[in-house]
């Protein structure tokens, strides 16, 4: 159990002492030995004028370019932890959220704005070279598509049309529609979204008989025309290699699932409570510390010593990718399963933790690609239901909700899927 003390006084080189005190939530990291520092306490103080001193002795593989306000800890007597909120910046923006008459609600998940590109790795829109569907075309969107269903107009009188959709309980034997993804510090959404909504379609093709996770790792180290891996990638480039190359399977960090599990380390996406869970070797996100993990190579091969199956046989194209227009949005989801939308992302979206997200403040940080899952109707308030890629300790355990009808952070401009070729499996 770990004794947190409100201020300590440091005296460092025989200097003046400084006092650090704290403010929570925070996130707790390790520091060099506590015999070197010599400590006594001290009274509460007003002033925090020395942090960022303090941390270049204490730790200085963690002092970013920005203030940060920390809590010093005695663990047993033994060892020394000093805790730091990961971004000023982003409590502003917490408070403003909070204070505003609004449909969500912000929180600390220890993201570093310092560093966004770890977690926004989708480059800007790149032509899919597939066809635009026709919104009448009976083949994918079957006989009920007509001119009146579109998911732009604010009014919506096709009673064909349900006022919720959830995929997760749609088809509920496909468990991978519920599956949240962590990218760690790898900037690898553009791919991840892409092997997801091909992992949720094929098994509503298969009608649940395909039921393994298929990860994004063969995506983010093999495709050379996707962009740079670990650095971002286009979604469009994505959906092109599927249709050429194909996926295989693959579960989470550390898993021994599948072909090729996912081979980036999550980092810490949550607050400390839960740091025991899920605190991965590279601690948290987006902190400019850390050097960005290198993009593995290209293996064709099942890298998992575990599984036993053939890396050829284990591969699964799209027989076809396209984009798709407004108006066929939800008959899309409703139909075939979950699609890839491209979104603008702002400082404040890194706070989500509930409801209904609309861009409040913050600076826009780049284009995110996630996973659309569902719609609903809130309190009079349409929404989109998304999955993201940040681990379960982001939103709502993953998820998220974003304003429907007004095109809130451009979600309803960019529009991916494809159909999986399921010729060689059943």
């Amino acid at each position: 159990m770990t004794t947190s003390i409100s201020s300590f006084k440091f005296f460092i080189n025989n200097s003046e002492p400084f006092i650090v005190e704290y403010h929570l939530p925070s996130t707790r990291v390790p520091i060099q030995p506590w015999s070197a520092i010599y400590m006594t306490l001290a009274t509460p103080a007003v002033t925090i004028s020395s942090v960022h001193d303090i941390m270049s002795v204490l730790a200085p593989s963690l002092v970013p370019p920005v203030k940060m306000n920390c809590v010093v800890s005695l663990l047993f007597v033994s060892s020394l932890w000093i805790t730091c909120d990961a971004d000023q910046k982003l409590h502003k923006i917490i408070t403003h959220v909070n204070s505003a008459n609004i449909t969500w609600k912000a929180g600390i998940n220890n993201f570093h704005t310092n560093d966004y590109k770890k977690l926004v790795g989708t480059f800007h829109y790149q032509n899919l070279n597939g066809p635009v569907l026709d919104p009448y075309d009976s083949d994918v969107f079957g006989d009920g598509a007509n001119a009146h269903d579109c998911d732009t107009e604010r009014e919506d009188n096709e009673s064909n049309i349900q006022e919720t959709f959830d995929s997760r309980y749609h088809w509920f034997n496909c468990t991978s529609i519920s599956h949240i993804w962590n990218q760690g510090d790898c900037a690898a959404d553009w791919a991840i979204s892409v092997t997801s909504v091909m992992n949720d379609r094929i098994c509503i093709a298969s009608q649940g008989k395909i039921k393994e996770l298929y990860s994004a790792q063969k995506l983010i180290s093999c495709c050379e025309d996707c962009g740079n891996g670990c650095n971002g990638g286009y979604t469009a480039a994505a959906w092109q290699y599927v249709k050429k190359r194909g996926i295989v399977t693959g579960g989470d960090y550390g898993s021994d699932e599948g072909c090729q599990p996912w081979l980036m380390p999550p980092c810490n996406l949550s607050t400390t409570e839960h740091a025991s869970t899920v605190m991965g070797p590279r601690g948290l996100c987006g902190n400019a510390s850390q050097e960005r993990p290198k993009t593995p190579k290209c293996d064709l091969s099942c890298y998992n010593s575990q599984y036993k199956g053939s890396y050829l046989n284990d591969i699964i194209k799209a027989r076809k990718t396209y984009t798709f227009t407004g108006c066929t949005a939800r008959k899309m989801l409703r139909k075939h399963g979950p699609y890839v939308a491209t979104m603008r992302v702002y400082e404040d979206f890194l706070t989500y933790k509930s409801g209904i997200y609309q861009h409040v403040t913050g600076d826009y940080l780049g284009m995110l690609s996630v996973r659309m899952i569902g719609w609903g109707l809130y309190q009079g308030q349409a929404y989109w239901l998304l999955a993201n890629s940040w681990g379960t300790s982001w939103g709502e355990n993953g998820f998220f909700k974003i304003r429907r009808f007004v095109n809130e952070c451009w979600i309803e401009n960019f529009r991916y899927a494809g159909d999986p070729d399921l010729s060689k499996k059943l």
